[in-house]
């Protein structure tokens, strides 16, 4: 089955796109043209299913298409665009013009960049106004930009990278010159999305294993009524057959209180984690069931279900409903109800943090997780209350793992923070060794 790719944008940007599409035989590529920015939503929305990757034009309609939850950086590509293409565009303004121009205005393309090219080729003749590219919907203000420095003399032509911002200065007389991507650009970037979808349906082809245990929460009352126990997991088995439907998979009962549902990864995407989500609160409102769901990827049955069992494991350090999910690199995600969602991989601890943290009674993968929190909300510093919120705690389990850390010499103390007037600073760690991970 071949690879389907959408390419988006302006009509003479997708001529060209298309142009290089020929490179690529076993491929079929979509044009799909645009004269307003609003006409991707029904592009993509009639044709996303059909489409491996989106390939846009340009960062407008990239940027666009990604702040409205079109599409994800992980199917959708923009050709690069350097300052070597820039310049590109000014050899071949002067060229056209039969003059050389040392006065510009340009866009979209970073001030570090410009300056790069400028110093290696040694044109620092040129004097040039840039404004890097900041959002698709900031039109008026890049076009007034060009329209401004023009008017007041101080540049003689505008380079720019879009093509709605090309349109309008031209229609008000100013000189201007549109940046295109490369062939070169365009083929590379036909070749990264190829490796994407195949990668992807790779991934989607995956087993998958949903794995549900249910713990009960068994009074003396409950115990006795071993029937009303039974009433419940009826329940839960209906519930669970309505979400192997969903995915198409085939459910199975392993004893009492665990489930699996065998299925592909392609078959489980947010909508499936947020009903399993949904299903965990509410089995615990009307059952007064508690029940654990970890998610199993792996290229066999045998190494989708390990991960599932080691799903459970981890389950043990969660302290609100979650969803614990282990990909075949043995990453794990662990998403909450509240939309958040954090990774980490144990297997990434360096070996001498392997050796300190064997004897604390501290799992690798809580520290990891505490790491991986850090990074995420960009905490070098922590307080034993930040933990507590990481792991979903108490601020008393918090401080024992501190102190156990910090016993193993993984973190020290770096500073105070004084919660008021009365009563003692808060202490504030860091992590001692970062390069001991991998």
């Amino acid at each position: 089955m071949k690879i389907k790719i959408g390419v988006i944008g302006p009509a003479d940007s997708v001529k060209q796109i298309m142009a290089v599409a020929k490179e690529f035989p076993n491929t079929e590529i979509t044009p799909f043209t645009y004269n307003h920015l609003e006409e991707i939503h029904g592009i993509i929305q009639e044709n996303d299913m059909g489409m491996d990757q989106w390939f846009f034009s340009g960062i407008l309609n990239y940027s666009y298409a990604t702040e409205k939850n079109l599409v994800t950086n992980h199917n959708a590509l923009y050709p690069n665009m350097s300052g070597s293409t820039f310049f590109g565009t000014l050899l071949e303004a002067q060229l056209e013009n039969d003059q050389v121009y040392k006065r510009i205005s340009m866009d979209t393309i970073t001030n570090e960049e410009v300056e790069k090219i400028v110093s290696y080729y040694r044109l620092k003749q040129i004097k040039y106004f840039n404004r890097p590219f900041q959002s698709y919907a900031d039109q008026k203000e890049r076009v007034a930009f060009h329209e401004d420095l023009f008017e007041q003399g101080k540049t003689d032509i505008a380079i720019t990278f879009i093509w709605e911002t090309y349109n309008e200065l031209k229609r008000k007389g100013i000189p201007v010159f549109r940046v295109t991507p490369s062939y070169l650009s365009i083929e590379q970037t036909f070749r990264i999305l190829v490796e994407r979808a195949k990668t992807s349906r790779y991934k989607n082809a995956q087993l998958a294993v949903i794995g549900c245990q249910v713990n009960i929460d068994t009074s003396v009352e409950d115990i006795h009524y071993s029937f009303r126990m039974k009433h419940k997991e009826i329940e839960l088995r209906r519930t669970l057959l309505f979400i192997t439907e969903k995915v198409h998979g085939s459910l199975l009962q392993i004893g009492d209180g665990l489930f699996l549902i065998f299925t592909t990864r392609g078959e489980i995407g947010p909508q499936s984690e947020a009903e399993l989500l949904s299903m965990i609160h509410d089995v615990k409102e009307q059952e007064n069931m508690e029940l654990l769901i970890t998610i199993g990827y792996g290229e066999t049955v045998s190494q989708a279900e390990q991960h599932v069992r080691k799903g459970f494991h981890h389950q043990k350090d969660q302290h609100l409903p979650s969803i614990v999910i282990i990909d075949e690199d043995e990453t794990i995600t662990v998403k909450h109800g509240d939309d958040t969602s954090v990774s980490y991989k144990t297997i990434e601890l360096g070996e001498s943090w392997r050796n300190k943290i064997k004897h604390t009674g501290v799992s690798p993968g809580v520290v990891h997780r505490i790491f991986s929190y850090s990074k995420r909300y960009n905490h070098k510093e922590f307080t034993a209350q930040d933990l507590s919120r990481w792991l979903k705690g108490t601020d008393r389990n918090a401080r024992r793992i501190i102190t156990l850390l910090e016993k193993a010499n993984i973190i020290e103390q770096c500073g105070e923070i004084q919660s008021g007037i009365r009563g003692r600073p808060r202490r504030v760690f860091c992590f001692k060794e970062k390069e001991s991970f991998k």
